[in-house]
């Protein structure tokens, strides 16, 4: 027996593979600049010496946060295959990081309008760069909370074979 995906798993599934794009590109690029660095050419003197050991760290790092979007990126897409297919472990997992996403937006909003309010002086751009931050940060975690609510539905839940089935009406 076929299950019936809903049209709300479909939609998150599309941008999960969407996400998980961007995370790749993103990775890519970030590769990208550690080979550029890496094959830039120094000279013998010693500040630029300096310089180029600095500009090699940042390459290592550029590379190493790369290779960790890399993992994320392909992480995504499996996500993407489990949620069409309907996969428990893709709920599970879609969950968890809907769960990290909104602490990491409260957690990051809050700082950022701290340190921002910090730096407001006369300047209204600044009041207004501070709203707009509250703003998008409250609709980022709006978001997440409705699709972790999404998916707790019963209906969702037995497509993820997640319910009881005395819950399924």
């Amino acid at each position: 027996m076929q299950k019936h995906r809903p049209l709300g798993v479909t939609i998150i599934a599309i941008l999960t593979i969407i996400g998980g794009i961007i995370l790749l590109l993103g990775a890519v690029s970030l590769i990208a600049v550690e080979t550029l660095i890496s094959v830039a050419p120094h000279t013998a003197n010693t500040a630029a010496n300096n310089s180029h050991g600095l500009t090699q760290f940042f390459g290592v790092i550029s590379a190493a946060i790369g290779s960790v979007l890399v993992v994320i990126g392909i992480g995504y897409l499996a996500m993407f295959y489990g949620l069409l297919k309907g996969k428990g472990w893709a709920w599970t997992i879609t969950i968890i990081l809907l769960c990290i996403g909104i602490a990491v937006q409260i957690i990051s909003t809050t700082s950022g309008t701290v340190f921002n309010a910090s730096l407001i002086g006369s300047n209204s751009n600044n009041v207004n760069t501070v709203l707009s931050g509250i703003i998008g940060g409250i609709i980022g975690i709006a978001i997440n909370v409705v699709i972790v609510y999404y998916l707790y539905r019963p209906n969702v839940k037995a497509y993820f074979g997640k319910a009881h089935p005395s819950a399924i009406k």
